[in-house]
């Protein structure tokens, strides 16, 4: 990412260096888990694709009731695994109906400028472990309560 906004994803690493992949590929397997600040709520999609005649994102899946609007901006949503949440993105420009008027897709301005990448900021995520237990294994069933053990005869 870049002080302006998400630029993509490494996928490739060496000793030395880091291939990225941006946002703005022509990769049609290429998604990211996005939503976009509406007034009254975050409405969530996919951005699935980039317009290079228009010079913009698309993002998809937009539920058709949502009342999305010109310039609302456009974060990572979390959702995925992949960015964390929060991100900025760019910037609605448009917002269209799907061929069969299910849902919404929405046309959106990148905040960062892909053509001057010259400092870039790379996001490192962890992962939870999960391992089951109840943290101290003290046997509590935490669906009833913490004060009532588990009944072995269950």
């Amino acid at each position: 990412m870049t002080a302006k906004g998400l630029i993509g994803k490494i996928t490739v690493v060496t000793s030395f260096t880091s291939e990225v992949e941006l946002i703005n590929t022509s990769n049609a397997n290429y998604r990211v888990s996005a939503y976009v600040q509406s007034e009254k709520t975050d409405v969530y999609g996919l951005i699935e694709g980039y317009d290079q005649e228009r010079d913009e994102l698309v993002v998809k899946r937009l539920d058709n009731t949502s009342n999305i609007k010109k310039g609302e901006k456009v974060m990572t949503s979390g959702l995925g695994g992949i960015f964390p949440k929060g991100i900025l993105i760019g910037e609605v420009t448009e917002v269209v109906a799907d061929e069969f008027g299910l849902t919404k897709s929405a046309y959106i301005k990148p905040s960062a400028n892909f053509s001057l990448l010259e400092h870039v900021v790379i996001v490192g995520r962890t992962a939870l472990k999960v391992d089951g237990l109840d943290g101290d294994s003290t046997n509590v069933d935490l669906t009833n309560g913490p004060d009532k053990p588990v009944d072995e005869g269950e």
